[in-house]
């Protein structure tokens, strides 16, 4: 993936983002987010970039390869705890491909130098071997085991956290 570019949304994004979403949201069932994410007309979901891009406690990550979004993450800190919740989200075609190894360097990257968190949390499907592969790679430890009720049924899930290190 040599013209792979991982780097911060910015509100010039906001179409490409909102694409990418909708994409997301149609191919996979592992991919877990609020359904209301990528609805906002494009001059709303613009300025909501600009504005996460202010914080310290919020980060869009893209990951872009010849010009088109594949690859995203988020982080987003759950309310006012130092905890930052991690989506993290690649469109098949571009999958097992390393992209997701670089999309969670840069978020680490950012999260460890630039945001005020101590730690990250994301929860992901037992039956989801790659990611998790990919967390524990990245240095995240399971913390929990649980049942989620999502999308109308019930997933067996694991909890991991990462800490910080400052």
């Amino acid at each position: 993936m040599t013209n792979l570019v991982v780097r911060r949304a910015m509100p010039e994004d906001a179409q490409k983002f909102i694409d990418l979403l909708t994409a997301l949201k149609q191919e996979s069932d592992s991919f877990t987010i609020d359904p209301d994410l990528g609805t906002l007309p494009l001059d709303e979901q613009a300025r909501e970039i600009m504005l996460v891009n202010q914080t310290r406690s919020f980060l869009i990550g893209l990951a872009e390869l010849d010009d088109q979004v594949v690859g995203m993450v988020q982080v987003q800190e759950i309310h006012d705890s130092g905890i930052g919740e991690l989506g993290i989200a690649v469109l098949n075609k571009y999958s097992h491909n390393g992209i997701g190894t670089q999309l969670m360097d840069f978020m680490i990257d950012w999260a460890t130098y630039e945001s005020n968190l101590s730690t990250l949390s994301l929860v992901v499907k037992k039956t989801n071997q790659h990611a998790i592969n990919l967390y524990q790679h990245c240095g995240f430890e399971i913390t929990k085991k649980r049942i989620l009720n999502a999308r109308g049924g019930f997933n067996s899930t694991f909890e991991f956290k990462y800490t910080i290190k400052k």
